[in-house]
């Protein structure tokens, strides 16, 4: 054996192991193993996001679309430019123009029924509003409604859910935290602790809940214009379109809101235009009896000044200089207007007021340069030059004034507005969103990350040998056969340890297995008898027979088909041809610790030994807790135990078992010292002495990784098996017996894997076995003694029977 290698084991040659290809094909196998587990964790995923998406309440989307024109209505009606108005979103979503809408609609009110968790939403996204279903086990369960005209709380009440319960008659009664706060009747003002309401509609059952709650105004004003959406859709030289939209559980909340926050809007605009025209001319109005004084008294002096002098035409170089100066103190009329217009908003203080009043200072040092150089004019032409100056700057501003004011006049009496609502919301009919497949394909893609994930933190919590391959591969250990795991075998055991504490009426106890019978002649592969036929065996035989002893526990004479005895059949193939360069016949079968099935392939394998024709002798080893006994149902008493304790000679601890040529040695009482027993030489020569009169000795010892008693019986045997259980027994329980075994210089045959379950990852072995499972034998005549005597005694009866 020299081409095995593990832990602490002489090797001629290492084989170097391929621990990646490795591990990507043992996650490979495990995940198409656990694929249903993976599979079902994604469904339970889908499921949840299924009932996420479905519980939750669903959102609908209002939304309106205004028109912004370009030019006021009155500016064109007036022939006057103005710039294009636009819409401005910052104001459309302040609280000025959002809050009223909101008080009108009471949507910082929220009445909420109590409803089932999960169940009582999914039954209101299937109901009609203003149709109660009833209230059962206290909840709603879809179509309830409460309206309010008004609710007030106190301060210590607001954003405080309140329980209103709906009594009978239209009656009602609030309480918060089992304190009751106030009661009354739909329709009619109810006040108490603070508390002043009144309910305007109440469409829900007697007995039905629900929590009121009066959200603070600023709050709830916050939270709706963030969620105001305001878009551009087209902009354009002679206007533009603004959608505004607003998405809300309540539908008709919803499209009501987006209409009055649009309507609000626009009027707000246009009182806004109407009122600012209508301070401008109350502003021009005052000024315009102002000007026209300064005009007349403009003309006048200036009337004067041609009756007297006679001159009516200034000269050239005098018009110029009237020209300069009417048009500087043009600008500086109109600053101080606007300057006299700042001072009703502002103080002289204010920078809108000093920035005019520097304006003023700068033109009218301007003209003061002119005024200079008119100093080479004639007094007589500089006279006439200023009264014609201000005779044509009263005149201008006086008829400049008269226009605004027409214009204004205009303005103010005007109702029409630059924006229009082209489209009102209306109440959508459809929610909006994802729906409910995002949420079940995110659920189901969560579920199965989570699933193979909690597959691998399984398997890395619990690394256990999957496969022959991967002991192999994983631990250099050869894998002489791999036993599927038996549904019958689980029904023998059950039997077994009914038949320890119940005695004889395990009988009564028990129902009859369906998978379980009796041997039939024919069965075996080779008849014993045939191949060792004195009589005396016979007659021994016989006897054993009469005796009661039976085989109702072994696998491999109860099922002798199944896919386990096929699996200790291949073990018994390869063994057949290792025991020839084995030092002697005694095998030792171990396991790394309890649970790993090493006492069931013992027994089995020993009975298939017998059953070929060889003279087997079944040794149980484990003086603590050995159970070969009760699996041939004898007592343990005078056995090795005995043998070792020199109490006993082997000769008489020996037992004949049913099955020809199968000999058992079962471990005896429990003794005080059972591995110093172990450590006897009697153990030795015991063993060479049984493998010099049998063809296979089978001793079955304890777990290596429980005691050390399986170390000193390998180290004894000239064979040694381990068994390993598939899926259970960890890497580092195999690898751990490994050196254990290599320091009592044990001679491993190799291993067995036992309780391969059939899975999507080897269903191809095992549809591969399955065809040759139960084919019919022919059947053999009946040559044991005993047998062959009963069956005369019946057919002897039966044709007495028919004469």
């Amino acid at each position: 054996m020299s081409r095995l290698s593990y832990a602490g084991a002489p090797a001629d040659r290492e084989i170097p192991r391929r621990e990646a290809p490795v591990a990507r094909a043992l996650q490979a196998r495990v995940l198409l193993d656990h694929v249903g587990w993976i599979v079902a964790a994604g469904a339970v995923g889908a499921a949840i996001g299924g009932v996420v998406a479905l519980s939750s309440p669903p959102e609908y989307r209002a939304q309106a679309l205004v028109q912004v024109e370009g030019k006021d209505a009155s500016a064109r009606n007036a022939g006057q430019p103005q710039p294009g108005a636009q819409l401005d979103a910052g104001l459309l979503r302040s609280r000025a123009v959002v809050a009223p809408v909101i008080e009108q609609l009471h949507l910082d009110i929220t009445a909420n029924p109590v409803r089932a968790p999960l169940l009582g939403v999914l039954f209101e996204r299937w109901s009609t509003p203003g149709q109660p279903r009833g209230a059962w086990l206290g909840y709603a369960w879809g179509g309830e409604r409460l309206l309010l005209d008004r609710l007030a709380v106190p301060e210590r009440l607001v954003d405080q859910p309140m329980v209103f319960e709906v009594l009978q008659d239209g009656s009602y009664r609030i309480s918060y935290r089992d304190t009751p706060l106030v009661e009354g009747v739909v329709g009619e003002n109810a006040a108490g602790n603070g508390v002043e309401l009144r309910v305007a509609r109440i469409e829900a059952a007697p007995g039905t809940r629900f929590l009121l709650t009066r959200h603070d105004p600023a709050r709830t004003a916050d939270a709706i214009r963030q969620g105001l959406a305001v878009e551009s859709e087209s902009a354009e030289a002679g206007g533009s379109t603004v959608r505004v939209a607003w998405q809300y559980r309540n539908p008709d909340a919803a499209a009501a809101l987006v209409n009055g926050v649009t309507r609000a809007y626009i009027s707000g605009q246009t009182a806004q235009r109407r009122g600012d025209a209508a301070d401008s001319l109350a502003f021009l109005s005052g000024e315009l009896p102002r000007v026209q004084a300064e005009l007349a008294r403009a003309e006048e002096a200036q009337s004067r000044y041609r009756a007297r002098t006679g001159s009516m035409q200034p000269s050239r170089d005098a018009q110029s200089f009237l020209n300069n100066s009417m048009e500087y103190q043009r600008q500086i009329t109109a600053l101080r207007m606007e300057r006299t217009k700042l001072l009703q908003r502002f103080t002289t203080d204010a920078n809108e007021v000093k920035t005019v009043d520097s304006q003023i200072q700068q033109m009218t040092r301007d003209r003061a340069e002119i005024d200079a150089r008119m100093q080479s004019l004639s007094a007589s032409e500089r006279e006439s030059v200023a009264l014609a100056r201000d005779v044509k700057v009263a005149e201008d501003m006086y008829m400049t004034l008269r226009t605004k004011v027409e214009q204004l006049s205009l303005l103010r009496s005007d109702t029409s507005s630059q924006m229009r609502l082209i489209d009102k919301a209306i109440v959508p009919a459809r929610s909006v969103g994802p729906g409910a497949w995002p949420f079940v394909s995110g659920g189901m893609l969560l579920g199965l990350c989570l699933g193979v994930a909690g597959v691998g933190v399984r398997q890395r919590l619990k690394p256990s040998v999957g496969t022959a391959n991967d002991a192999e591969q994983r631990l250099g250990i050869a894998m002489l056969a791999d036993v599927a795991f038996s549904e019958e075998q689980a029904e023998l055991e059950r039997e077994i340890d009914a038949k320890r504490r119940l005695g004889i009426a395990a009988g009564f106890a028990l129902r009859a297995n369906g998978r379980l019978e009796a041997p039939r002649p024919g069965t075996a592969l080779v008849d014993a008898s045939v191949l060792d036929g004195t009589d005396s065996d016979y007659t021994e035989s016989e006897r054993l027979l009469r005796q009661g002893l039976h085989d109702h526990f072994l696998l491999a004479r109860r099922a002798p088909h199944s896919l386990a005895v096929e699996g200790l059949r291949t073990l018994r193939a390869a063994l057949h041809f290792s025991l020839r360069s084995a030092p002697d016949g005694v095998v030792a079968v171990t396991s790394p610790a309890v649970g790993a099935g090493k006492t069931f392939s013992a027994v089995n394998l020993a009975v298939l030994f017998a059953e070929a024709g060889q003279r087997v002798l079944l040794v149980d080893a484990d003086l603590r807790r050995g159970k070969i006994a009760d699996w041939f149902d004898q007592p343990a008493e005078g056995g090795l135990a005995e043998v070792l304790a020199g109490r006993l000679p082997i000769a008489e601890a020996v037992r004949p078992t049913v099955v020809n040529g199968l000999f058992i040695l079962t471990h005896g009482l429990t003794p005080p010292n059972p591995s110093e027993l172990l450590m006897l030489p009697t153990l030795a020569d015991n063993l060479r002495r049984c493998a010099g009169r049998f063809d296979l000795v089978i001793v079955d010892t304890p777990p290596v990784m429980a005691v050390a008693d399986a170390t000193l019986v390998a180290s004894l045997a000239g064979s040694t098996l381990l068994v390993i259980r598939a899926d259970v027994t960890p890497a580092e329980q195999v690898n751990e017996t490994l050196k254990r075994l290599a320091r009592a210089d044990a001679r491993l045959m190799g291993g067995i894997l036992n309780g391969v379950v059939q899975r999507r990852s080897n269903r191809a072995e095992f549809n591969s076995i399955n065809p040759y499972l139960g084919m019919p034998l022919p059947r053999a005549e009946v040559k044991h003694p005993a047998l062959a005597n009963h069956a005369a005694e019946a057919g002897n009866a039966s044709d007495t029977k028919a004469a």
